[in-house]
């Protein structure tokens, strides 16, 4: 029997690591009949997807349209608006531009400079925490820290925070979310408004009185003589504000459960974090990347692992799959915190390398410091196996984590 990715199967959303691992002795190619799709699984053809934008073009959204029945259709294009403006679902040469605007504003002097903040930040929410009962650190820690950073980032107040959260939560309904989730376009479409509305005001606060910030530098750039339109810079304040929230706190609870059902590991992690924390975050990256996958539609008829693929086929690329194929990285299984070269594909390759990588990295480093410092008993306060995961295609993580500090 032909093995196949079930993004429904909640042991699957749990550990997809002994599926991935059959699949690749099977190929590195799968048909998916509950995505519709194509699945890439070992490492060799995740980076061809995600490196070749002529063959597999990251401009995916239009197609969805096709695919939808009247009213969902109308609906859905209220969120295409805005989605077919992210730089991640566009391909060069337009791609390219909207990168050269970012770019200029994060940039490795201004993560640099986040570096005191987010330090405060950290250590202010850890102050906060219960110490003696059960919380659940997905959300007061894990959503918090990077939440608060990118408010402070796009300008947005910090109490917004919640409702820009449930906003970014609506949209990933639209492009993150297995089948199965009622009202998704309907929800998806409220939060793309709403956002919208934040962030317009926002950007017409900063063009009366500019200040030296990051929206400002946003409104500001320039790339051959032209700005970002008003819709350009509210949809690149939406894939901001969605990107860096949920991926770092995924981030956060994968490589604190790893480190749990690895004591040995963690006690050489505490014992040297100064000099082994940059290394260890990012062997926790590839060992359960908080990205499970990216999308992709093949822009004309090519072979792939051993699979003959057709123009308009869909396909994802596994990058949780490609960060433990054997081939690439020796006992792949196994979480080694020194010694292993790290080519990891957690924050994909190629045009598409997440810009926000060296925010998330420092956010990590600081966070794992200061909690593994401050609580380095810090355990689990609920069995694993009674924990759900989320149920989507691109974020990978628990939906909750109950932990006490010890």
């Amino acid at each position: 029997m032909a093995v196949t990715f079930d993004p429904t199967d909640d042991a699957v959303l749990r550990d997809p690591y002994p599926l991935f691992t059959e699949m690749r002795a099977a190929g590195g190619v799968h048909w998916s009949e509950p995505l519709a799709g194509w699945v890439a699984v070992d490492w060799a053809s995740v980076q061809t997807v995600v490196t070749t934008p002529q063959v597999f073009s990251a401009d995916r959204m239009v197609q969805i349209l096709d695919r939808l029945p009247e009213p969902r259709r109308t609906t859905a294009a209220d969120v295409l608006r805005w989605l077919s403006l992210w730089m991640v679902f566009q391909d060069p040469p337009n791609h390219t531009r909207l990168r050269r605007h970012l770019a200029s504003v994060i940039n490795p002097r201004m993560v640099e400079s986040l570096r005191e903040s987010t330090t405060r930040i950290v250590t202010d929410v850890l102050d906060e925490l219960p110490k003696d009962e059960p919380f659940d650190f997905y959300t007061r820690f894990g959503l918090t820290v990077p939440g608060y950073v990118v408010m402070d980032l796009l300008g947005v107040p910090r109490d917004r925070l919640a409702e820009v959260k449930q906003w970014s939560d609506e949209m990933m309904l639209f492009i993150g979310s297995a089948r199965g989730v009622e009202d998704k376009y309907g929800r998806a479409r409220h939060g793309a408004h709403s956002m919208a509305e934040l962030f317009r005001g926002l950007i017409e606060q900063r063009r009366a009185e500019p200040r030296d910030d990051v929206l400002t530098r946003m409104i500001t750039s320039t790339v051959d003589g032209q700005t970002l339109t008003s819709d350009e810079l509210i949809a690149s304040m939406m894939m901001i504000a969605n990107g860096a929230q949920e991926t770092t706190a995924h981030l956060f609870s994968n490589g604190l459960l790893a480190l749990q059902a690895t004591p040995d590991v963690a006690r050489t992690l505490v014992a040297d974090l100064d000099g082994l924390v940059a290394t260890a975050v990012e062997e926790l990256l590839r060992f359960d990347s908080p990205v499970l996958s990216a999308g992709r539609l093949v822009a004309s008829d090519t072979e792939l692992g051993g699979q003959k693929l057709r123009a308009g086929d869909r396909i994802f690329a596994m990058l949780a799959a490609a960060n433990r194929d054997p081939a690439v990285f020796d006992a792949p299984n196994e979480l080694r915190i020194t010694g292993r070269p790290n080519s990891h594909l957690a924050f994909s390759k190629g045009v598409h390398f997440c810009l926000g990588a060296p925010v998330a990295r420092l956010e990590a480093q600081i966070a794992f410091t200061e909690l593994l410092t401050r609580f380095p008993n810090l355990r689990l306060a609920e069995p694993l196996e009674s924990i759900p995961w989320v149920n989507s295609l691109v974020a990978r993580g628990p939906q909750r984590l109950p932990v006490l500090l010890g």
